[in-house]
């Protein structure tokens, strides 16, 4: 696992990423000749959310980059996130990530909350950014509403470790199962979002357990919170064209939401459209890759004025750069998408693996 090192105004940063070539899934450089997409996930989950975009022998002829994002997130350490860190800091860190890459101008791909930080990157620095792919876009302030469901998760996992020595799993249990609601909808998990969850649940409890609560509190909850609407002027600094894909069975934001920020992109002068995916929920890049995945190629391909047809073959045979963790949490699925008839309920998913794991952990 790569990992580079990056200071910011907000501290010093070493951050976990993953670089993927049509050669490699592990590859040290981009492919200077390629196209590249960086990807940029939601909080409360890490980069291998995104395996069934790199996954994908289509998208794969392209550079593929993702990275964990600051504040308890997969594999990235370093200095604490402060409690003001928010989108525009997370943007400045990702700028200088990119220049730590020697990244050239990208592709940005992000899905939920990991849509602000692209987006603030696009009006901060629009060279860095050829077009923006926005998976259920968070770039309007919160509904408060929704804002009451993410405080309500927040004091659900705080209660949880009272104090240095104790950790209430049941307790766990209920944030749990109140994020998962918001992120998929339904507590009927596919193979594959009951691998992810596997794997994300014994590094939450270790990285936001009670000495670095302040470290869950900025991300998960402040950071949702204390987003901001960008005015008309700053709109207009993207150079590129915007991709808006929504959910139908989105539990937390309607199609209105979507369509709302697709009127202020348009009244900026932004090129924009939106495309809605029947019934997928928020997040939605593991289980609708099928479905998604053509559109963000062909995206590509309409933003980029590089010939992929004459330079870049489809690769016989990829592998995403988390197919072995993917395995060993129980995923036994052949592609990146998922088998709506085979579920696991999240109760299941939860009682009877993750819980197991983080008992037996050290905190």
């Amino acid at each position: 696992m790569p990992y580079v090192e990056v200071t910011s105004s907000t501290g010093k940063t070493i951050f976990k990423y993953t670089i993927c070539t049509p050669a490699s899934e592990e590859a040290n450089e981009i492919d200077k000749g390629l196209p590249t997409l960086l990807f940029i996930h939601p909080v409360s989950i890490a980069e291998h959310i995104f395996h069934a975009q790199f996954n994908d022998p289509q998208l794969r002829r392209f550079n593929l980059v993702s990275f964990d994002l600051r504040g308890g997130h997969g594999g990235t350490t370093g200095d604490r996130v402060p409690t003001h860190y928010g989108q525009a800091e997370a943007a400045e860190d990702t700028i200088k990530l990119m220049d730590a890459l020697h990244l050239p101008p990208c592709h940005f791909v992000a899905m939920s909350s990991g849509t602000t930080i692209a987006v603030q990157v696009a009006v901060t620095e629009p060279e860095r950014v050829l077009s923006l792919f926005l998976i259920s876009h968070l770039c309007l302030e919160i509904p408060p509403e929704i804002a009451e469901g993410h405080q309500e998760v927040y004091d659900l996992w705080a209660s949880a470790f009272p104090n240095e020595s104790t950790v209430l799993i049941d307790t766990v249990y209920d944030a749990g199962f109140g994020n998962s609601q918001y992120m998929f909808t339904t507590p009927q998990l596919s193979p594959l979002v009951t691998a992810m969850i596997r794997i994300t649940y014994p590094v939450a409890m270790v990285k936001w357990s009670y000495h670095y609560l302040d470290q869950f509190r900025v991300m998960n909850l402040d950071f949702y919170l204390n987003r901001k609407s960008h005015p008309k002027s700053a709109l207009a600094r993207i150079i590129g064209s915007v991709k808006l894909v929504h959910g139908s069975e989105d539990i937390a934001y309607p199609r209105s939401y979507s369509e709302e920020f697709l009127k202020h992109l348009n009244k900026a002068g932004v090129d924009a459209s939106l495309l809605e995916v029947p019934g997928a929920p928020h997040y939605l890049s593991p289980d609708y890759a099928t479905f998604i995945n053509p559109v963000l190629h062909d995206f590509i391909l309409q933003n980029d004025e590089f010939d992929l047809l004459l330079h870049a073959p489809v690769p016989s045979h990829v592998v995403s750069p988390w197919e072995d963790a993917m395995r060993q949490a129980g995923w036994e699925s052949d592609n990146g998408s998922s088998d709506s008839s085979d579920t696991d309920n999240f109760d299941d998913i939860m009682c009877n693996h993750t819980l197991a794991e983080i008992s037996d952990s050290n905190l």
